[in-house]
């Protein structure tokens, strides 16, 4: 029998990939319903992790190398620089047939090569509960810490004349309780967080008698969200549903107290599955933010939230989201902003054991104070080859390009390649 080949070009090069798999087909078993191309499971090249009394451990690690063409995302000046990435994640989560329990972490560190003032490390851990009270009613329980970045092409670290990564941590408890009275479902859930900014290095004030741009950690703030849901099963996997949220939020430093709002919004939408092919989850509504500074413009408008697939055949999942939300600054000029992104993606099949993925983003940023906007566009194509149950390989390649910015925000492209191995447990 012939071999197959595919030639991808990834991050550091060309490699092949030769067809270990054989013949393409999906397997009795893998093609349930909804069930897309990622989320498929695959038996002969999922790991299988460890199994110790109701508890499975599952494990990774990661090894990368990759480049970046244009690392302060600067329309001149342009700098490059390789990097290497490295990352581990661990879970451990109970299989019992009621209640649950679960572990979770992760870490990732990137290094650059000359440019060390650019490295950063991401980490999460985290731990849940889950308890049933009846098959359609239970109480579930998550506490959360996670460290994450700014990256140097972020509209407020560019504006603030920051020039390397600003990290962030925060803290996370959320509740979240759920029944259902034959056909009629309620939700009601709880979350808190609390957000700190580090410190980063940066010049002398833009602004006389202003704190230095790299001070961010007087922004620090604590958000708090209440949500309750009401939804309607129409059918099978198809239900219409009503939910209301309201936010409060309140800054640590006492001189910033004037950017502490409320928040409440209220969504009318369904989640529906038509035949298998087409599915829909799709939220629209309205929101309004209330400030407790007089000086700051009220913000409101209309919010939404979707998410459609659609898999014209069993080896190809299509993917549309878009979102639009309300986020927090950390310009001195500016206190937040509002954000609405959209994206396409497409996860293909091409074997058994190799996913080739390609998707197409718009990120576009409204402030109101001062009045300037940006629209990034991005895509990503990548290659995933799952070499055996432990072993995968990926290739990946990024363009961003600011297609479109208000005077005093500068407009730039950048390309990024990356190749990884992961090592599964």
């Amino acid at each position: 029998m012939q071999m197959h080949r595919l030639v991808i070009v990834a991050g550091m090069g060309v490699f092949v990939v030769p067809d270990l798999a054989g013949a393409q087909a999906v397997p009795r078993g893998e093609a349930a319903r909804g069930v897309t191309v990622l989320e498929r499971p695959r038996a002969d090249f999922d790991p299988l992790g460890v199994r110790l009394d109701g508890f499975r451990v599952s494990a990774g690690a990661d090894l990368g190398i990759g480049y970046d063409s244009n690392l302060f995302a600067t329309k001149n000046n342009r700098q490059s620089d390789g990097f290497t990435d490295i990352g581990a994640d661990a879970a451990v989560q109970s299989d019992w047939s009621t209640h649950a329990l679960g572990l979770t972490g992760r870490i990732q560190h990137r290094r650059y090569f000359d440019n060390r003032d650019l490295d950063w490390t991401d980490y999460a851990v985290g731990a849940f509960g889950r308890y049933d009270v009846t098959p359609d009613s239970n109480v579930e329980v998550r506490l959360n810490r996670v460290q994450e970045h700014l990256d140097t092409s972020n509209v407020d670290v560019q504006e603030a004349g920051l020039t390397r990564p600003v990290p962030y941590y925060y803290n996370e408890a959320q509740v979240q309780a759920q029944t259902r009275f034959n056909r009629v479902g309620l939700v009601a859930l709880g979350n808190y967080r609390g957000y700190s900014y580090e410190d980063v290095e940066s010049g002398p004030p833009t602004t006389p008698g202003q704190p230095p741009p790299g001070d961010v950690a007087r922004y620090d703030f604590r958000s708090l969200i209440g949500a309750l849901g009401v939804n309607y099963e129409v059918g099978p996997g198809r239900y219409v549903n009503v939910i209301g949220r309201f936010q409060d939020i309140r800054y640590d430093d006492s001189a910033q107290s004037f950017r502490d709002s409320k928040t409440w919004e209220v969504l009318a939408g369904a989640t529906y599955d038509f035949d298998g092919i087409w599915a829909f989850r799709i939220a629209v509504g309205y929101r309004q933010r209330d400030y407790d500074g007089p000086q700051l413009k009220n913000l409101s408008g209309p919010a939404f939230e979707a998410e459609v697939t659609w898999q014209p055949t069993l080896l190809t999942t299509v993917t549309f989201g878009a979102r639009r939300t309300i986020e927090e600054s950390i310009r001195n000029n500016a206190v937040s902003y509002t954000r609405t992104q959209g994206q396409v993606r497409v996860d293909h099949e091409y074997l058994r054991n190799v996913i080739l993925s390609a998707e197409l983003g718009v990120d576009r940023r409204e402030y109101e104070q001062p009045s300037q906007e940006a629209t990034d566009g991005y895509a990503i194509l990548s290659a995933r080859w799952l070499i055996n149950r432990n072993l995968s390989l990926v290739g990946s390649y990024q363009h961003v390009r600011r297609i479109d910015a208000s005077t005093g925000i500068q407009e730039y492209d950048r390309d990024l390649l990356a190749l990884r191995l992961r090592i599964a447990l």
